[in-house]
């Protein structure tokens, strides 16, 4: 047992410091004690122990211990054995102790814990370490990548705009040359050419310019020369310029611009983009008042305001209004040309000459620009000053400005009889009848007058400036033929075909489109807008006057097929009406004689004969119900359509109680949505829910727990669906399912005429709707109608 003891202690290390602490503790050194002779002796003999001999620590082990509150905790102990010696080397005591380490092991476990999220985190953060100097490398390739397609497109519009400059000095040299010609000066027609191609030239270099000036910002590249310039008077001059616009639109124009006590250091090339800028701004977006611009003099600047009472910015776009190519959502202008880059050229024109440009506004109210200019020449760069004084002589640009803002101001209806010749290069139309009445409409004054021009000497033509005039002056006058540009203010072309198509009495007018915009995608866009041709600008006269000879020879000849159809139809209207009244005579003869055969006579017969005069009455029968269902059809056709509100759940639900009250032995859920109103004829749409609740109602008829449904669709607007879960049809016959005694089931498994679906599509195509069905075989019907307002 000692040697096994001893083996076991060998096994084992610690501390002796430890091993005492917890000895002594057991006895302790007390000589006042009775037993102190023994225990000094017992105490020595533990020293020699303690000398030789280390205790034998025992694994940790786990206690549940049941807590003062009785429920169960998890202790952790640490035991520890050791062993006392007598004298002679024998084990005389094991001493058995233990420690509690709760604490220590659940700290131990937490630190592995916290030491493996360590880890987990230290792994993440290295992914993504790499993950980020990954996309960091990408990001810096993307932005080489970026600045050097950004040089690249700033050194195009450079050369672009300058290349452009060439062959418009080209054009405006020689037009102006013609127009002060008086030696040989231009005949009045020619003159009117001439007007026309040199005002859309000063256009086009004003836009030349814009995108010059643009890609010298982008680049850096441009360059102010700064010297002194009376900015009031160069000012009140740039503003006069647009006095002719503005007085053609009804507008005011206040120019409150003195000369100043001082000339101020300044670039005239850039003013006298500034000021064209703000107020063909301030014309483009204000329709009636007044258009105000002023010049002050403050103590370290000049400020310039330009105010309008236009339609106004909202709060939310203020911050934006300098952007680049920003425009406001919604808003409301004389037109949607331009680039876009006006105000932000306006801005960074300003801060090259050391001022700052500022805008309040109220939607409906008005808009103020403030721009002000730094006194003296401190702030600049001596570099670029001159000290000569600067003409204040406006030039092209300015004129470009107010050329195109007396464009705009012609928005009005406009007929110019005299504006071209009366051919090119097609001949004019002949003939007795009256000449075709075509709309032109487009939010360009120069070319509504080109157009009418080249159209008036073939057809009667009537211009106006946007869609909102050309409905109006349609509802007053319907046109043979409709030529529209795309982009418009209020609203635009695209927006004015889906209104005309949306209208039963415009659905078939034919529309030609004009855009500026080329390729086949927009082609497909403007076809697909329900126009029924796409001229892509530039375009020729002489291809302008094939198209539309073109549409209108077609919409002549498709107005006489309508006729000659209204006519055919009025025809076998009345030819229907006339033979259903004729044979119901003969047949109310056929079933009075048949039935006193049946009742009189019926001992006489045997059942053979009677069998016959039975099939004899059932085909009367049928034969009257579809001489009912024609008669009907022909009243409907001829009916005077009388509108008015109409509740369809009410008239729906009459004709279910109607139902219910003709077969009492039927168990059919039928669902009527509340609030089903429309209008229309009352008595109409009375037939139209007889015919399609009877529908289903009869096509329910075998199947179990019958279920009709009536309400309103959900995905289009002034369409309602009668729904039921009966006996369905093939879609594959959709097409043929509102003509005329079409037929999808035998007679035997369901009665009817066949002319019910007919007479419900005639009803909604004179409501101006249209009716369509989807089915699948066994699953039930639906059947969908609208009734426009």
């Amino acid at each position: 047992m000692i040697a096994a003891t001893e083996a076991r202690l060998e096994a084992t290390h610690t501390t002796r410091d430890t091993i005492g602490r917890g000895l002594f503790e057991v006895f302790p050194d007390n000589p006042d004690d009775a037993d102190a002779t023994g225990t000094s002796n017992l105490r020595a003999s533990l020293e020699r122990v303690l000398a030789t001999r280390a205790p034998d620590t025992m694994a940790v082990q786990k206690y549940d211990i049941r807590g003062p509150d009785g429920e169960f905790q998890a202790k952790y102990w640490s035991p520890k054995n050791i062993p006392v010696l007598g004298l002679s080397g024998e084990v005389l005591y094991i001493l058995h102790r233990v420690e509690e380490v709760t604490e220590l092991v659940r700290a131990s476990e937490l630190g592995e814990e916290l030491r493996g999220r360590t880890r987990e985190m230290e792994l993440e953060v290295l992914a993504r370490s790499r993950e980020l100097a990954a996309s960091n490398s990408e990001l810096r390739a993307a932005n080489v990548k970026l600045g050097e397609l950004d040089a690249a497109k700033t050194d195009f519009f450079n050369n672009v705009s300058h290349e452009f400059r060439t062959p418009l000095t080209l054009m405006l040299g020689p037009l102006e040359e013609s127009l002060a010609d008086a030696v040989e000066p231009l005949p009045p027609n020619q003159r009117l050419r001439i007007e026309l191609a040199h005002a859309n030239a000063l256009r086009l270099l004003k836009l030349v310019n814009a995108l010059l000036d643009f890609s010298r910002l982008e680049a850096k590249r441009m360059q102010p020369h700064f010297a002194p310039v009376d900015l009031g008077t160069f000012t009140a001059e740039l503003t006069g310029m647009f006095q002719s616009a503005v007085t053609k639109a009804a507008l005011r124009l206040t120019i409150d611009c003195p000369p100043l006590a001082e000339p101020v250091f300044a670039d005239r090339e850039m003013w006298e983009k500034i000021v064209p800028n703000l107020v063909s701004n301030a014309f483009k977006f204000t329709q009636e008042g007044e258009i105000a611009v002023r010049v002050r003099e403050l103590p370290a600047a000049v400020l310039l305001e330009v105010a309008d009472t236009g339609v106004g910015i909202p709060a939310g776009e203020l911050p934006k209004v300098f952007e680049r190519f920003h425009r406001v959502p919604g808003t409301t202008g004389r037109t949607h040309e331009g680039t876009g880059i006006g105000l932000s050229l306006v801005r960074e024109l300003t801060e090259l000459q050391g001022g700052r440009v500022s805008v309040e506004s109220a939607v409906g109210r008005g808009t103020t620009f403030r721009v002000e200019i730094p006194k003296g020449s401190a702030h600049l760069p001596p570099r670029a000053l001159s000290h000569e004084p600067m003409a204040t002589t406006s030039g092209r640009t300015a004129a470009a400005h107010a050329a195109e803002a007396a464009h705009w101001a012609g928005t009005g209806s406009a007929q110019h009889p005299t504006a071209a010749p009366a051919a090119v290069g097609a001949a004019a139309e002949t003939g007795a009848g009256p000449r075709a009445f075509v709309l032109v409409v487009d939010d360009n004054a120069d070319l509504r007058t080109y157009l009418t021009g080249l159209l008036s000497p073939h057809y009667e033509v009537t211009a106006v400036g946007d869609g909102v005039e050309a409905l109006a002056a349609i509802r007053a006058r319907p046109p043979d033929l409709l030529v529209s540009d795309v982009m418009m203010p209020r609203l635009d072309g695209v927006g004015l075909v889906q209104a005309l198509r949306a209208d039963p009495a415009t659905v078939s007018l034919p529309v030609i489109l004009l855009s500026a915009r080329a390729g086949e995608e927009a082609a497909v866009q403007g076809i697909d807008s329900g126009s029924d041709d796409y001229l892509v600008k530039p375009f020729s006269a002489r291809e302008l006057l094939a198209r539309v000879r073109t549409h209108v020879e077609l919409a002549r000849l498709r107005r006489k097929w309508v006729t000659e159809l209204e006519r055919a139809n009025r025809e076998l209207d009345a030819f229907s009406y006339s033979v259903s009244h004729d044979l119901r005579a003969p047949l109310r003869a056929i079933d009075g004689f048949t039935s006193v055969l049946v009742t009189d006579h019926a001992a006489a017969l045997n059942d053979e004969a009677r069998g016959y005069l039975e099939r004899v009455r059932r085909a009367v029968e049928r034969m009257s119900g579809l001489i009912e269902a024609l008669l009907e059809l022909a009243r409907i056709s001829r009916a005077t359509l009388t509108k008015g509100e109409v509740d369809l759940s009410a008239l729906a639900g009459e004709v279910v109680a109607d139902l219910r009250l003709a077969h009492p032995d039927r168990e059919v859920i039928v669902d009527v949505a509340p609030g089903l109103r429309a209008r229309g004829d009352r008595r109409l749409l009375t037939v139209v829910l007889v015919n399609l609740i009877g529908n289903a109602w009869k096509f329910t008829g075998r199947t179990p727990a019958a279920r009709i449904e009536v309400a309103r669709h959900a995905d289009e607007a002034h369409a309602f669906v009668v729904r039921d879960n009966g006996a369905g049809f093939d879609m594959a016959h959709a097409a043929r399912l509102f003509g005329p005694f079409q037929r999808f089931h035998q007679a035997t498994e369901f009665a009817g005429t066949g002319v019910g679906l007919a007479t419900v599509q005639r009803v909604v195509s004179r409501h101006g709707g249209r009716i369509w069905a989807e089915s699948i075989p066994g699953c039930g019907a639906a059947f969908f109608f609208t009734l426009p307002p």
